[in-house]
């Protein structure tokens, strides 16, 4: 588990706890961003400051939406995402995707969920070498991509996340 915390203090932990601001991992230590707003900027990625952005103009991960204003169509999420450093005996790996599912659920109490990519390739023909471990392919070191809810509505309550995907190991 991960949490964007402004230093590492207790209380600054535990502020960003608070907040929900907050991931987990399954081993990798891939640093990711999330954040959903109802005017987040196209070009959010090519800012030197995504953080700073993000929180400019959205929520970061964790957060509920703030009621959308009048014109507003649907929100849009950004995702930025660094691969795991790793270290000198054990490098981290390449990231492949970066994707974001929205969860809900109906009427009749039924889940549903999709799955979208927005940066990334998951045809990147990466794998593991069976005889020596290793892994080979096409990869990144950073995925970032901002994306737009389609089929938003606004009656629907709904849940937004962020997986990072990283090359097969």
């Amino acid at each position: 588990a991960g949490v964007w915390a402004e230093e590492n203090s207790r209380d600054s932990i535990f502020d960003a706890l608070k907040r929900r601001e907050s991931f987990a991992t399954s081993g990798p230590r891939i640093r990711p961003r999330f954040f959903g707003g109802w005017d987040l900027p196209e070009g959010l990625c090519d800012e030197a400051q995504f953080a700073q952005a993000g929180y400019a103009n959205g929520v970061a991960m964790g957060s509920k939406l703030p009621t959308q204003p009048q014109g507003s169509s649907s929100p849009s999420f950004a995702v930025s995402a660094f691969a795991d450093p790793g270290t000198e005996a054990q490098p981290g790996g390449l990231l492949q995707r970066a994707q974001i599912i929205k969860g809900w659920v109906d009427g009749e109490g039924k889940f549903h969920q999709e799955v979208h990519d927005i940066a990334g390739t998951p045809d990147n023909a990466a794998d593991v070498d069976l005889q020596t471990c290793e892994a080979r392919g096409a990869g990144a070191s950073t995925l970032c991509g901002v994306w737009q809810d389609p089929n938003f509505d606004a009656d629907q309550d709904a849940v937004y996340y962020a997986r990072i995907v990283e090359n097969p190991s």
